[in-house]
């Protein structure tokens, strides 16, 4: 096997695992709290805007 086929078959794979496992936490579920994504929880609180952060000037 060449080089080339090798970093192809390991690229495909990794891809495919990728595919897979994304879709298995999609349709698994799991965890039902509010980090679940499932838009049932409140909104979060906005931090508010501060304005103009001065930084610090280099002697």
């Amino acid at each position: 096997m060449s080089a080339q086929l090798v970093f192809a078959l390991v690229a495909v794979g990794l891809a495919v695992a990728y595919i897979g496992r994304a879709t298995w936490k999609t349709w698994a579920g799991g965890s039902k709290g509010c980090s679940s994504g499932c838009g049932k929880c409140g909104p979060e609180e906005a931090v508010p805007a501060r304005g103009r952060v001065s930084l610090p000037l280099a002697d």
